[in-house]
């Protein structure tokens, strides 16, 4: 067996893809809100004492990575729900999950289960949403060299901002099962209406049965493959699988 770790953009569903796996695998659920709440436990304080005393002791700041890597080097059948696991647990099955931000805005400004993350209108939501990620960005480049915009550091990925929750859950399951038995499997579902056809300086491939993409600035733009995406979109399909992105 091995651990999964599920990373991802704010809103693209990770807590609702990490509850279907366990009900589907003999895994148990670490995410990082639970390990910082354990540990605040653990010293005799509540989630807000213990964000007071990091804060005011720098050298505990580490002390929820440093949980994963030793679960995830320790452990097994561990889904870990954290932006960084992957890091921390290189031996695990790595899954991304990505939403375009128009979407993500519109699901958390809506979930009034976030009580963390409640907005006073959705241009604030937007705008805090692509701050806050940024902020994480330039903070885990700065502090581990780790690039979580990167798609190569994962084994999966998948964008929900289309898709229906089944189509998500059934597509990350099975490709995990895959993963598991060494088969060949798909790794890369996008949106068909993310991706972008108004580049095409390459005509000869626009039939290709590949789709490829170049990812720059937050866009996907097909680079091969251009009329398999025109027909998924005309089908209405909600995802397509991708053979390759440049970034």
């Amino acid at each position: 067996m091995i651990n999964i770790t599920i990373a991802g953009d704010l809103g693209s569903g990770k807590s609702t893809v990490a509850n279907h796996l366990i009900n589907n695998i003999n895994y148990r659920i670490e995410s990082a809100g639970l390990i910082f709440r354990r540990l605040a436990e653990e010293h005799g304080m509540t989630a807000k004492e213990f964000n007071q005393f990091i804060e005011s002791n720098p050298k505990y700041d580490n002390m929820v990575d440093d949980a994963i890597k030793e679960m995830g080097s320790k452990e097994e059948n561990i889904i870990f729900d954290s932006r960084l696991a992957w890091f921390f647990v290189p031996k695990s099955f790595k899954i991304y999950m990505y939403v375009d931000v128009d979407t993500a805005t519109e699901r958390i400004f809506n979930d009034k289960g976030r009580v963390s993350e409640s907005y006073s209108d959705m241009a604030t939501a937007k705008k805090e949403i692509i701050e806050r990620r940024q902020s994480e960005v330039l903070r885990y480049k700065t502090f581990y060299n780790a690039d979580i915009n990167n798609f190569k550091n994962y084994d999966f990925i998948i964008d929900t901002s289309h898709a229906t929750k089944d189509e998500v859950n059934d597509l990350v399951l099975g490709s995990f099962r895959l993963f598991e038995q060494g088969q060949e499997y798909d790794k890369i579902w996008l949106s068909p209406k993310n991706l972008d056809l108004s580049k095409n300086d390459n005509n000869e491939d626009v039939q290709s049965e590949e789709i490829e993409v170049v990812k720059t600035d937050g866009k996907f733009y097909v680079f091969r493959g251009h009329d398999k995406v025109k027909a998924a979109i005309e089908e209405g399909k909600n995802l397509v699988a991708v053979e390759k992105i440049f970034e």
